[in-house]
């Protein structure tokens, strides 16, 4: 299958698995890349350039297939060391890289100045423009059903995308909600390129993430989880339990900003997904944990995604051809 995403960065299927903070290391990242999609490493939790080198290096063992690495510009991130970050995918040769939050312009110029492409989360088309009028080689469009953070606009995805793919001549991967072959013709129908994934990559069996929470995952439906942090404007999307009940009466209670942005730094991602305990952690998942009903390998996973998607494309050609039909026979 060729998209524009696809041919950029020489993969076989146009569906990525985003940088998950805390998760996305070299076994996830590999297997994802070595069934024909393509996953970022995720930097920011390693705390160290050392760390991120060691895990490319890592990943380059057990793929040769491109990845790219994900780079955090988010004001809660707990140690700001992009540009040591950046020093190691340079000396690393890394492709391409995903970056969030905060604008990203000086460090587009820096990546593009290396040949490095460069692709951008947005949460609105007038984001996706700044990135574009950046340097931004593409942007990765959000939508508020989206696990961890889908910006404060709540905005549907098909909405925001359509909007999106009206507003900029670089490519628009569709993120947010999606995990069946049928989500992704639609996202295709409406302009998208590619689509991007994390939930869905969470549960599957190269993820480390504890069996326990995976479990709870597939007994989840789209309405267990729950939008936090809005108070201090960094919604944050999450499975609905005990920890997240909890933060969120200390919002509904007024907490001062300062106490609830120390329970944003407190947070240990790795240890909340190796805990096993689905109740007393912070799990950021999006609102496709409503379909997800088995745990699969990253193989099995983007096959099925593509067996759906030629099975909705079938589907809209019969449906064209039998509305052709009975219009020919008025």
């Amino acid at each position: 299958m060729k998209t524009k995403i696809t041919e950029m960065l020489g993969i076989q299927y146009p569906i990525l698995c985003g940088g998950l903070f805390g998760l996305s290391e070299s076994g996830l990242v590999s297997s994802v890349c070595n069934a024909g999609g393509l996953a970022f490493l995720s930097s920011n939790h390693l705390g160290s350039k050392e760390a991120l080198r060691e895990q490319i290096k890592q990943t380059k063992k057990l793929t040769v297939r491109p990845f790219g690495v994900n780079i955090s510009l988010l004001a809660e991130s707990k140690a700001n060391r992009t540009y040591d970050y950046i020093d190691a995918i340079i000396d690393e040769n890394i492709p391409v890289v995903e970056t969030a939050g905060n604008n990203p312009t000086e460090f587009i110029k820096l990546l593009k100045s290396k040949k490095i492409r460069v692709i951008h989360k947005a949460i609105t088309a007038k984001h996706a423009v700044k990135a574009e009028e950046a340097g931004a080689d593409a942007v990765i469009l959000v939508g508020y059903s989206a696990g961890g953070h889908p910006g404060m606009e709540e905005v549907g995805l098909f909405v925001s995308l359509s909007e999106t793919v009206r507003a900029v001549k670089i490519p628009v991967i569709a993120a947010g909600g999606i995990y069946t072959g049928a989500g992704m013709a639609s996202a295709f129908m409406m302009g998208a390129e590619a689509v991007l994934m994390g939930t869905a990559f969470m549960a599957a069996k190269e993820s480390f993430l504890h069996d326990n929470i995976k479990e709870r995952i597939i007994q989840s439906r789209s309405t267990d989880t729950i939008v936090l942090f809005k108070s201090v404007r960094n919604a944050f999307r999450c499975l609905k339990n005990n920890e997240a009940e909890r933060i969120l009466a200390l919002e509904r209670n007024n907490t001062p900003k300062d106490e609830l942005f120390a329970h944003q730094k407190a947070y240990d991602a790795k240890k909340a997904y190796l805990s096993g305990d689905a109740d007393n952690h912070l799990i950021p998942v999006g609102q496709a944990i409503g379909l997800i009903d088995k745990v699969l390998s990253c193989e099995e996973l983007i096959l099925n995604m593509m067996g759906g998607y030629e099975k909705s494309i079938k589907r809209l050609e019969r449906m064209e051809g039998g509305y052709s039909g009975n219009t020919a026979s008025m």
